[in-house]
């Protein structure tokens, strides 16, 4: 198969393309004006670990099994930004069975919290990469959809909404271990992960 129909290949240009664009922009007068109306950023103490991030999380993860990290569970501090992000894996996963193995995934959430750089709200809106939310717009941010068709009410992929508000990036994605979507995570929407999102912006306050 060509790297170019790869699923993987796509995931990964749209992951390296939103890191462009919401990188480099906090001095751009172009940038919305949620980012100049956004909250305090919160202090890296304030950062969850992975088990008090479960616990905001709530039923989204309920019946999901930590995956292993040797080190602090999940939060990180580099290169002046800082957050955490965690994994956790469905019950499948875990199986003696490969065949019901295979057919297990995993749920990612990751907090970012940059200083330096805030996204440029303009251009991807101009791009077609923004979903409208009076939730998330109440809070004086914005949805990112890299693929420019958000459905709500669709489960989450691997490349999953994005919601920044100011120079904080809640991020969530879902996949199998052969990139399928996982049956143990369907009830895990796009519109499930944002109000999620929007639970854990309000707690960083």
């Amino acid at each position: 198969m060509s790297r170019y129909k790869d699923p993987s290949f796509h995931s990964a240009f749209l992951f390296l393309f939103a890191a462009l664009v919401l990188s480099g922009c906090g001095d751009d007068e172009s940038s919305g004006d949620a980012n100049t109306a956004a909250a305090t950023l919160p202090a890296y103490e304030r950062i969850p670990d992975c088990d008090g991030l479960a616990a905001l999380l709530g039923d989204l993860v309920s019946g999901l099994t930590p995956a292993d990290d040797d080190g602090e569970p999940g939060r990180y501090q580099e290169d002046g930004r800082y957050g955490v992000n965690c994994t956790w894996l469905t019950p499948r996963v875990r199986s003696d069975n490969a065949f019901e193995m295979v057919k297990g995934g995993s749920l990612t959430v990751g907090i970012t919290v940059d200083p330096r750089d805030s996204s440029d709200e303009k251009t991807l809106r101009d791009l077609g990469m923004v979903y409208d939310d009076a939730r998330v717009e109440a809070l004086g941010g914005y949805v990112v959809d890299m693929g420019g068709k958000l459905d709500p009410a669709a489960q989450l992929g691997m490349v999953g909404p994005q919601v920044v508000v100011g120079h904080v990036n809640i991020s969530f994605a879902a996949g199998g271990l052969y990139l399928q979507k996982v049956e143990e995570l369907r009830n895990v929407t796009n519109d499930r992960v944002i109000e999620a999102a929007v639970t854990l912006h309000r707690s960083l306050r």
